[in-house]
């Protein structure tokens, strides 16, 4: 059987199991589970197998999937890929609760957190990027590899660096923190990158062109972290871990702990603002004279508090705002581009 049929095969076996669990306390329940957990612990050790035993030096971890792919290309670009392997986490630190996701029962929990607040239902489509299935996978890195955990300067990035020493407190492996847009624009200011675009602010690597991203791995290697520095990094993720407030911003190198809704009133602000400049809008943004479309909110929300970072956030914040009525809208409040806004009238 070739490689996409027997794939299709197993897609619909999952897909069975997955009906199967929901007939609470029937026979093929308890089968579909039983399919569920055999697939994932097989899936488990092939994963460890192919990291033990592949010849690949180097191992990359990224704070998620664009940032991944960004990097699997560049290092193809460098004629290093098959020198590397990459894996990533799938998720949005600087949201939510955090105490014991290291556990799949926490972890599971604040999924559910993200869905019903932030409508991140593309969790479960991500299953091998979850911290329960990299887990295993971290703990496994064997001694001769050499890791680099690439982190930027956000709150989302600051959070994920320091969970992941938690996870790799074990490994003897030497680990590196390499912060790409800082060592981009050092690598820029040198005239040691090609020139793309000076003017263009860099706040995540999948930003980066994978031009200057292939030439920057090659060149930097990122800062070697001692023992002491690995272990102020886990103990950092215990103490942030340990704390209630759900939203996180990185002020100047610094990350503050906040209420949800600690931002709602410069977003108010802002809302009041682009909606006294309707006149400049084009006519297709605007519902009833009155109304903006949410999703051309989000842009300048963000330029002023880059440090929110998410459009997810933003829109999850007009959401409580409507529902505090603060908002008026019309459509459907879901994804920004169905519906409009305008401050509520007193």
């Amino acid at each position: 059987m070739d490689h996409y049929r027997l794939k299709q095969f197993v897609d619909w076996v999952l897909q069975q199991s997955d009906c199967s669990i929901g007939d609470s306390g029937s026979e093929s329940e308890e089968l579909g589970r039983r399919i569920k957990e055999m697939w994932r612990e097989s899936l488990q050790e092939s994963r460890i197998e192919k990291l033990t035993q592949q010849d690949t030096p180097r191992i990359y971890i990224t704070s998620n999937l664009s940032t991944a792919g960004k990097l699997k290309f560049s290092l193809s670009k460098a004629g290093i890929r098959q020198e590397a392997m990459v894996y990533s986490l799938e998720d949005f630190y600087a949201v939510g609760p955090l105490c014991h996701i290291d556990q799949q029962q926490y972890e599971t929990e604040r999924y559910m957190w993200m869905m019903n607040h932030m409508g991140y239902d593309h969790y479960y489509s991500n299953g091998l990027h979850h911290i329960a299935a990299m887990k295993p996978i971290l703990e496994n890195i064997p001694d001769h590899k050499l890791i680099t955990i690439c982190a930027g300067s956000n709150a989302h990035d600051y959070i994920f660096s320091r969970l992941v020493l938690h996870l790799l407190r074990g490994v003897k492996a030497e680990i590196r923190i390499l912060n790409p847009e800082e060592e981009y624009k050092r690598l820029l200011a040198l005239n040691l990158l090609p020139v793309v675009d000076k003017e263009l602010d860099h706040t995540v690597l999948h930003q980066l062109q994978t031009e200057d991203v292939s030439q920057l791995i090659q060149r930097i290697q990122g800062n070697l972290l001692s023992e002491e520095n690995r272990a102020r990094y886990a103990s950092e993720w215990r103490d942030i871990s340990g704390r209630s407030e759900m939203l996180r911003v990185l002020i100047e190198g610094k990350l503050l702990f906040l209420a949800e809704d600690a931002y709602d009133s410069v977003i108010m602000e802002v809302i009041h603002e682009q909606c006294n400049l309707l006149h400049r809008v084009e006519d297709k943004y605007i519902h009833n004279e009155e109304y903006v479309s949410a999703g051309l909110l989000i842009d300048p929300i963000l330029e002023r508090y880059p440090e929110l970072m998410s459009a997810h956030l933003i829109s999850y914040r007009f959401r409580s705002l409507i529902a505090n009525k603060k908002l008026e809208f019309v459509g459907v409040p879901n994804e920004t581009h169905q519906y409009y806004l305008r401050p509520a009238k007193v």
